[in-house]
């Protein structure tokens, strides 16, 4: 049973109800919080962090947009929640603000409840653990992916293979949803693991890596169902 966690930061009380019966409805298990302010979500964030926050950016005082200016001091390194600023602003400045800030997403007020019950629906797979594979004959290579896939906003069990043997012996033992593969590696290539790979478990996602910006790898990747291509070296954001 998923045990989702959200907390709702608004200071009217009328849209605080609204939005929490609204999340019940598509899922009645979650543990909803409420705070009317900037101040007490920063207090309850000092507890604990939430699976996702719900920020109204217009409160009195301090708003939303504040808080999220502060939120590494408030975080403290631990995992960030899913943002969902709440809002009757939705000029382009302002969603360009809340991405730069890392929100997730910008539900406009007043609700529509088909587009909170998506939204939600999308935040609970983001939020169920996954376990990802990094598979790359070069240690440093794999500690770079690994630092940065561990410190997005999904829940991931993050484990390496330094060949492409040793990624095809895993994933035929189970349980792997997704692969970083290099293209570049002595025995057994990335493509030819990227291939057996998918080829043995239907619902895994591979992303291929290489220093080489080749078209034919390119087409062959795409034709084996490979679902991205990072072109090393690359940063986190492309991750």
């Amino acid at each position: 049973m998923l045990n989702l966690r959200a907390l709702i930061v608004d200071d009217s009380a009328i849209v605080r109800t609204q939005l929490r019966n609204e999340i019940r409805e598509v899922v009645p298990d979650c543990h909803v919080f409420e705070v009317e302010g900037v101040l007490e979500a920063g207090r309850f964030l000092l507890r604990g962090v939430p699976d996702v926050l719900f920020l109204d950016l217009n409160m009195p005082n301090i708003n939303g947009i504040e808080l999220l200016k502060k939120f590494d001091s408030v975080l403290a390194g631990r995992r960030p929640p899913i943002v969902v600023s709440i809002s009757t602003d939705t000029r382009p400045a302002t969603i360009e603000a809340l991405k730069e800030r890392g929100a997730y997403a910008l539900l406009p007020k007043p609700f529509d409840k088909s587009k909170v019950a998506m939204l939600l629906l999308r935040i609970v797979k983001m939020v169920q653990s996954r376990r990802v594979l990094i598979v790359d004959d070069s240690a440093t290579v794999r500690s770079v992916v690994k630092r940065i896939v561990k410190h997005s906003r999904f829940k991931l069990d993050v484990e390496e293979a330094a060949s492409g043997a040793d990624a095809i012996r895993l994933f035929r033992s189970g349980g792997f949803d997704l692969a970083f593969i290099d293209v570049e590696m002595p025995g057994i290539d990335g493509l030819e693991a990227a291939g057996e790979i998918l080829y043995s478990s239907g619902d895994a996602h591979v992303v291929l890596m290489s220093g080489k910006d080749d078209e034919a790898i390119r087409r062959a990747a795409s034709h084996i169902g490979v679902d991205f291509f990072l072109k090393k070296p690359f940063y986190a954001r492309d991750v």
